[in-house]
């Protein structure tokens, strides 16, 4: 891979001055003595994904007979079936939405941060978590010196089992605030959640139903296109944080994130093809290089100074 310390592609951005990038990399207040770096780093830890064998499988049914028959609808193509993926035996119309559970999600947030913690946003006269009107949970959960919200339910359930499994839905719900997991949430499983199942309905009972001209009708984007709509941008928010450390680890994440980190783009000088992971991590081994150069000349200029 070739080295060079300039942005990828034609545009260059000037990006924060050293002033202002090791400005970044101090200690700032509330953040239980993390740095700005290390918090990045953390989440980008956070983001990685998980392994097949972490991954569980919970399905929904989306059709609306089937539900209501709580079973089978008429319909031939819907049968009951063994599923390979959450190997229940269901109708076919029904989708296996990918997570992890709590025992998974604790385990990274140990691996990440040992010292994480959780509370409650507000006990109640007991002292105990306050619930919601709809006897769900919201949470703080505090990873690294960051704090973000998560909201936790247990529908259907009762009990101890209905109190771990708040607790477990909002760490999980919480952590997808840090990017924990979200990769295994696609806008297709989003639409299908989010519309109830009406979208996959439509869809299934009038596949050939479209008024709209040729055209103007959604098709399948081509590699080049795919190419152009989300690589495009995500370079250009490389060239924009190019001097950056922590820009550039959240480049990395997400890269990962949207299956880009082997994608080939000019890079050195003169400009071979190189791989979007080697790229971005040749950089960041560049930024910490001058920001432990600073930070060492830091240090002298205060022993000068002493």
């Amino acid at each position: 891979m070739a080295t060079a310390t300039e942005a990828p592609a034609s545009v260059t951005a000037e990006g924060p001055t050293s002033h202002t990038q090791n400005q970044a990399d101090t200690r700032p207040a509330n953040t239980f003595g993390y740095s700005r770096a290390e918090q990045l780093e953390a989440l980008h830890r956070l983001r990685e994904p998980f392994k097949p064998e972490e991954i569980r499988y919970l399905p929904r049914v989306w059709c609306k007979a089937c539900r209501d028959a709580k079973g089978t609808c008429n319909r031939n193509d819907h049968e009951r079936r063994q599923c390979r993926k959450c190997g229940q035996s269901m109708t076919t119309a029904h989708i296996d939405l990918r997570f992890v559970g709590h025992a998974e999600a604790t385990n990274r947030l140990l691996n990440v941060d040992p010292f994480w913690d959780w509370e409650p946003m507000a006990p109640d006269a007991n002292g105990l978590p306050q619930y919601d009107g709809n006897r769900g949970m919201w949470i703080r959960l505090t990873v690294c010196g960051m704090t973000r919200l998560g909201y936790g339910s247990a529908d259907g359930k009762s009990g101890g089992d209905a109190v771990k499994e708040i607790i477990g839905d909002a760490i999980r719900n919480a952590g997808m605030r840090f990017g924990m997991a979200l990769d295994l949430w696609t806008s297709s499983d989003l639409e299908i959640v989010e519309s109830g199942g009406s979208s996959l309905d439509e869809t299934a009972s009038s596949p050939a139903q479209d008024s709209r001209p040729e055209a103007a009708r959604p098709h399948a984007m081509s590699p080049a296109e795919t190419q152009q709509q989300v690589l495009g941008p995500f370079l250009e928010r490389v060239r924009n944080g190019w001097d950056t450390l922590e820009a550039t680890l959240q480049a990395l994440a997400e890269a990962k994130a949207k299956a880009l980190l082997n994608e080939l783009v000019p890079f050195g000088e003169p400009k071979v093809p190189t791989r979007v992971e080697d790229m971005l991590n040749a950089r960041i081994k560049q930024l910490r290089a001058r920001r432990d150069e600073l930070n060492g000349h830091a240090d002298t200029h205060e022993r000068s100074a002493a």
